[in-house]
């Protein structure tokens, strides 16, 4: 199995292959390898790309599209999600075309999720090389965000990388994202310091998630209320604090369920690293009952954010009312 790395390698090199088979769920890593294999085709050309849908398009159309050649023979890139949606023939058709690509079609064929065992992602392993856009782990995040900063010709320090990615590290979108907003605030003598990163970082904060994150680790509900408070006020969005809560009390879960064994999670873990160095303390003073209530709750305002215009304060008030003094 291959890695992102590789792939953009490959492709600034200028080797551009017919077909492509992403794994994994981090979005940011596909959409970069769906931009720079886009770019590498077409260059200052007009873009023909087209996102294939099972849920949008009937396998048919799906299948049509992609063996249909114009009378120019143009170059076209095809993104196809969720390829265990095609049924019977079209899903031999496609297995086909893998094996036989036209030759000015590129197709990007992408998976989700990085554990599915469903029959046509065992028949892609077999016929394609898979590349893995995973969530990356820890040391990957580093080497992801050293990348950021070289193709912005920026030189960074570990102890600079190391602040990032404790202010934004939570994925790789995020890391890209402040990279970008660096790039564009500093000149181009200037040396990249601590205090440029949290000056130029929009996540810069009175207070910082970690700290909102810690509070709540602690049980301590009259800070975890006036951080909380503080976020909204510089921004912050209960839609944006959803990932961390729930990557939070997911992996205190995880710290219950594998407690008193040996073993180790070896993937990134999309909090902040001060907070993830004290997952074992911070399950201590959970239940596990406390835990999975809090991810029912989250839930639960996921669905009210999507259906209602209830004030953030009021949903992000009730949930720490509710999961910080239920047996505290």
């Amino acid at each position: 199995m291959r890695t992102a790395g590789d792939i953009l390698r490959a492709v600034q090199a200028g080797n551009i292959e017919p077909v492509y088979f992403l794994l994994g769920e981090e979005y940011y890593l596909q959409y970069l390898i769906i931009e720079k294999i886009s770019k590498a085709l077409f260059d200052e050309a007009k873009q023909d790309k087209t996102l294939l849908l099972p849920d949008e398009l009937s396998n048919k159309e799906i299948i049509d599209q992609l063996t249909q050649t114009d009378l120019f023979a143009s170059k076209k890139l095809f993104i196809l999600r969720n390829p265990a949606a095609l049924r019977n023939k079209c899903r031999e058709e496609l297995l086909d075309y893998c094996r036989y690509p036209l030759q000015n079609h590129n197709l990007i064929i992408i998976e989700d999720d990085y554990s599915d065992r469903k029959a046509m992602t065992k028949d892609l392993k077999k016929n394609l090389d898979t590349i893995s856009v995973q969530i990356p782990f820890a040391n990957d995040m580093k080497k992801w965000t050293r990348f950021f900063f070289k193709e912005k010709h920026i030189l960074a320090s570990d102890n600079v990388i190391d602040a990032l990615i404790e202010i934004a590290g939570d994925s790789v979108y995020h890391i890209a994202n402040e990279v970008e907003k660096i790039a564009l605030n500093i000149s181009d003598d200037a040396p990249l310091t601590l205090d440029m990163i949290y000056q130029f970082s929009g996540w810069q904060r009175d207070y910082q998630r970690w700290e909102f994150l810690q509070a709540i680790g602690l049980r301590d509900l009259e800070k975890a209320l006036l951080l909380g408070q503080s976020l909204f006020r510089q921004g912050q969005k209960m839609l944006g604090l959803m990932y961390p809560l729930t990557s939070l009390f997911q992996e205190l879960l995880f710290e219950k369920l594998s407690s008193g064994t040996l073993s180790l999670k070896k993937g990134y873990i999309p909090l902040p690293p001060s907070v993830v160095k004290k997952l074992p303390q911070i399950a201590k003073r959970f239940s596990k009952e406390e835990i999975q209530y809090a991810l029912l709750l989250l839930g639960k305002i996921d669905q009210r954010l999507k259906t209602t215009n209830e004030p953030d304060e009021s949903l992000l008030s009730q949930f720490l009312f509710t999961v910080l003094t239920a047996h505290g």
